[in-house]
């Protein structure tokens, strides 16, 4: 899991680190302690596969794949443009 995230190629190299997730978790005390073991289990799983899209440095012939090298950008790549629209 997070094979690449400590890559050269990666400009988040190091940012990264399980002791920073699990001190964020601490920020947010209703995160995966709420509700039956399921549910927890996929409320984490979430966050992961959301986190790990979003910031993701993978494309298609990538080495391991393209899904390894999640967790490479903290940080948007290029012009988003606009998440929302009044109308």
């Amino acid at each position: 899991m997070l094979l690449h995230r400590n890559d050269a190629a990666c400009s988040a190299k190091g940012f990264y680190t399980h002791e920073a997730f699990i001190e964020a978790t601490r920020s947010f005390h209703g995160f995966g302690t709420t509700g039956d073991t399921n549910t927890r289990k996929k409320e984490i799983a979430a966050f992961l596969a959301q986190t790990s899209q979003e910031t993701s440095g993978g494309w298609a012939t990538a080495p391991d794949g393209a899904y390894s090298w999640e967790y490479c950008f903290k940080q948007e790549q290029r012009n988003p443009g606009d998440y929302c629209v009044a109308n």
